[in-house]
């Protein structure tokens, strides 16, 4: 079955007006690109690699998943996107505190039980200042691989760290950014059009 994947990109959170210290520039073409309301592209610009720390909430048999997943887009483009900051405990859960964290919620909305994750992308003007990255526990099995009735974790990871970088959904074409993952798929490897995409900004 078909299950939607669903960035929340928190447009009442982030800052639409031009920063001082972005680019001075007109509209720009997509690039699968995330854009602000000036029609730029919404990214970390120069301020790689990105630390993503992984909660205590998350199970350590998935640390080497999301390692995975880190490693498929730098290896996508050729250098050092994002690093693994390492376990961080938050207690107070998935917040505008300064740092990436990937958790694992056993609560979810019930107005949305078919979201197996949620990205939160928080910008000022055209530059990503923190991202958060929430697995839905309560409605998903997950899984290393294939298996059947359960998520890949790698894919999805694959999936919502490419939102962690900036980019939107994409279902035209072949993408790791396509909205839905349906249960036993494996979907890991940037494609070209992914790839492609990176190199717009990165």
């Amino acid at each position: 079955m078909l299950r939607r994947l669903v960035v929340g990109i928190l447009l009442s959170s982030a800052v639409l007006a031009l920063n001082a210290c972005g680019r001075q520039q007109g509209p720009e073409e997509s690039c699968n690109f995330v854009q602000n309301s000036s029609v730029q592209r919404v990214s970390w610009g120069e301020q790689t690699p990105i630390i993503l720390y992984v909660d205590k909430s998350v199970p350590p048999e998935y640390f080497g998943a999301i390692e995975q997943a880190v490693e498929q887009w730098n290896s996508a483009r050729g250098r050092g996107l994002i690093k693994i900051g390492g376990w961080i405990n938050s207690s107070a859960g998935p917040a505008r505190d300064g740092a990436n964290v990937i958790y694992w919620l056993r609560e979810w909305e019930a107005d949305r039980p078919f979201e197996q994750a949620r990205t939160s992308v928080y910008w000022a003007g055209d530059r990503i200042y923190e991202t958060d990255i929430r697995v839905n526990e309560k409605n998903f099995d997950y899984a290393i691989g294939p298996v059947a009735g359960t998520v890949d974790i790698v894919s999805l990871m694959v999936h919502e760290i490419g939102h962690v970088l900036g980019l939107a959904h994409l279902d035209k074409e072949p993408s790791v950014m396509a909205t839905s993952l349906a249960n036993a798929t494996e979907r890991r490897l940037p494609t070209a059009t992914d790839i492609q995409s990176l190199k717009c900004e990165y």
